[in-house]
């Protein structure tokens, strides 16, 4: 069975998810300094829609180095989105250009 929805973030309006037939995934922060201002309105849509839901962090290894730099990502992202656990998947966005190396 095929799930059908989409990954939103500041760049869209708020509603644009609301052709996402089954689930919204929405950026809630990046690196350690930045919460994405619409995350909680895309959400909140959602969620009064009845869609599945996801929210996502960002990663910014490029700024924030090794270990501790990910540990500090990683409160960053636990301490702005405690209360969509339970209700929500957490995600990790892992993009960011010349860092495919340092996954681990």
């Amino acid at each position: 069975m095929a799930l059908y929805g989409y990954d939103v973030s500041s760049y869209q309006k708020v509603g644009t998810g609301d052709g996402a037939k089954d689930f919204l995934i929405c950026k809630a922060t990046e690196g350690t300094g930045y919460v994405d201002g619409s995350c909680d309105k895309h959400y909140q849509r959602a969620k009064k829609q009845s869609k599945l839901r996801g929210h996502y962090h960002f990663a910014r290894p490029d700024l924030n180095k090794g270990t501790a730099g990910a540990v500090k990502e990683a409160q960053f992202f636990v301490n702005n989105t405690r209360n969509y656990f339970g209700e929500s998947i957490p995600i990790l966005d892992w993009e960011q250009p010349g860092t495919t190396g340092q996954v681990a």
